[in-house]
């Protein structure tokens, strides 16, 4: 009984203090289901990609790069200054995320293609100079689940309530970006979100059980350029 007590108070800490990213997330969510219902997954893709403009071309041809895996990757390094246990937790989420994403993509639902597949030319579609879309296995969006993953597991360690809005944030443009660039369609990107979300949770809590001080432990050698004087 005190473990389920222990379990269910350590969950609603944890979405208390993290309600300025669960709160917007699940704003988001609706919002974009409910757009979907009503307006059509291509159609709502169509609108986010016809409007676009030069600036916008420059700041999603690189804002996009902040959900490939080498974010994730460079994550992973970081948290070991923060403990073991934590850079463990991420890696088994970021393995999670990209066997499960490619396992949609790839098995279950082959047969759904990017916007460029979908619509037969690109011609209705607008492109960014010196980004080529891939064609195929659409669903889900993998560099949004990334996004979202570590955009939560960071807002973990923060209690500014601000900077974990500007997480969510920086999550939402990165799925954005993917329908902006002709990648993804609006669907990809709300299946990405949750599935990096629901696999950072799902995995967050188990790693608190596991009683080991070696876990507890992290890298203690710090950079010339960080060390205090």
């Amino acid at each position: 009984m005190d473990l389920i007590d222990n379990k269910t108070s350590f969950i609603g800490k944890i979405f208390r203090d993290n309600r300025d990213f669960f709160v917007p997330f699940l704003v988001f969510t609706v919002i974009l289901l409910v757009l979907l219902g009503i307006v059509g997954n291509s159609q709502l893709f169509l609108y986010v990609n016809r409007h676009n403009s030069v600036v916008a071309d420059f700041v999603f041809f690189y804002w996009t790069n902040l959900g490939d895996g080498i974010i994730a990757a460079l994550f992973i390094i970081f948290l070991l200054w923060i403990s073991f246990r934590d850079a463990l937790t991420f890696l088994v989420i970021t393995l999670l995320i990209t066997i499960i994403v490619n396992i949609l993509k790839d098995h279950i639902f082959p047969e759904m293609n990017r916007p460029v597949a979908y619509y037969g030319t690109s011609e209705v579609l607008h492109i960014v100079t010196g980004y080529k879309p891939p064609i195929l296995s659409t669903f889900p969006s993998g560099h949004t689940a990334t996004a979202f993953s570590v955009g939560l597991y960071f807002s973990f360690f923060l209690k500014n309530r601000l900077a974990k809005f500007l997480l969510f944030l920086v999550a939402v443009f990165v799925g954005y970006s993917r329908m902006y660039l002709s990648a993804h369609f609006p669907a990809d990107i709300v299946a990405g979100a949750l599935i990096g979300v629901i696999l950072t949770l799902l995995c967050y809590f188990p790693f608190r059980l596991i009683n080991s001080s070696w876990m507890d432990r992290k890298i203690e050698y710090r950079p010339r350029i960080f060390a205090r004087h």
